[in-house]
């Protein structure tokens, strides 16, 4: 036994049965990178006291089955993946790490390709308070209104670096219903390129203890949510995670609504000044009418791509 470790790192993890069953008695902290999940998960089972567990290239391909009693897994509070393969099979029902999630308190998820969304096994999480993901690039939504509803506990959202999401909140299909997330203080969205909302269809949605809202790097979010929205302690949006840039009108949505239309604006006055540093004389009717119809989405990126669209004059 080493009587005072708390903390240990493994690298290229291999046959773990070298280890005597009761060396590690006092881990608190454990961290595998590179090996496999079907010699860690066993491993794992000998930490009792283990509070925080991170595994890095790791791929779960092959999903690890639970072996014997789920209960003798350790009550795990903290798990991080960073790049891990095919993350999208963790959640499976006869997982070892579906049953670990059950204790989680924050989840960190990094740099996982191959992650779509907190999978439908996510009812789990009910002891979830912190949930940030970052750097997962196929992820298009962060979770169903189904598994947002489950996450009974939760305080925090941290999403950054998803260049493929477009909503924070996916398509269910029934609209008609009110979503409470009644514990969530604090919500950061950062450097989501395709973002357009939190949630693009009619759900209602309460937030009664929303204090924090942080929205950066967002330049196509341009409202938050379409059906009735409460957010009764939020008094103003943070545009800059790091600054001290705020900004409030009214209510959440006409806010994000003033925050994209000023982006816009700026992006166009930067396009403008690009074209007349190339030589462009003039802006034709062209630029009006996409402003006017498409909120500048179709904002060419050239004088050259301009002069070949068609002009449309409103009557």
């Amino acid at each position: 036994v080493i009587p005072k470790l708390e903390e240990l790192v493994l690298r290229n993890c291999g046959d773990m049965d070298q280890f005597p069953p009761d060396l590690f008695q006092h881990i608190k902290v454990f961290a595998a990178s590179d090996g496999s999940p079907f010699s860690i998960f066993p491993f794992v089972r000998r930490f009792y006291n283990l509070e925080r567990l991170q595994f890095t290239h790791l791929d779960f391909k092959h999903v690890v089955p639970c072996k014997g009693d789920a209960g003798t897994l350790p009550p795990i509070r903290n798990l991080k993946l960073f790049s891990a393969g095919n993350l999208n099979h963790i959640w499976r029902k006869d997982s070892e790490l579906d049953h670990i999630l059950s204790n989680l308190q924050t989840l960190t998820v990094q740099n996982c390709d191959d992650w779509i969304n907190i999978g439908v096994f996510s009812s789990s999480l009910q002891n979830l308070t912190i949930l940030n993901v970052s750097f997962c690039k196929m992820m298009t939504n962060l979770v169903t209104p189904s598994v947002l509803k489950n996450l009974v506990q939760l305080t925090t959202i941290k999403v950054e670096d998803c260049t493929k999401m477009t909503e924070i909140v996916g398509n269910e299909g029934d609209c008609h219903q009110t979503i409470v997330v009644s514990k969530l203080k604090c919500l950061q969205l950062c450097n989501l390129k395709s973002l357009t909302s939190f949630c693009p269809r009619y759900y209602s949605f309460e937030f009664p203890c929303l204090e924090e809202l942080v929205v950066e790097g967002c330049p196509w979010l341009k409202i938050f949510s379409e059906g009735v929205l409460s957010t009764p302690q939020l008094q103003r949006i943070k545009r800059s995670h790091y600054g001290e840039e705020w900004s409030w009108t009214s209510d959440l949505n006409t806010t994000i609504q003033q925050i994209y239309t000023e982006k816009f604006q700026e992006r166009v006055v930067m396009q403008v000044k690009a074209w007349l540093a190339k030589g462009a004389s003039m802006i034709t009717l062209q630029l009006f009418s996409a402003l006017r119809h498409n909120g500048g989405t179709n904002l060419p990126s050239s004088t050259t791509d301009w002069r070949h669209r068609p002009t449309i004059i409103d009557h």
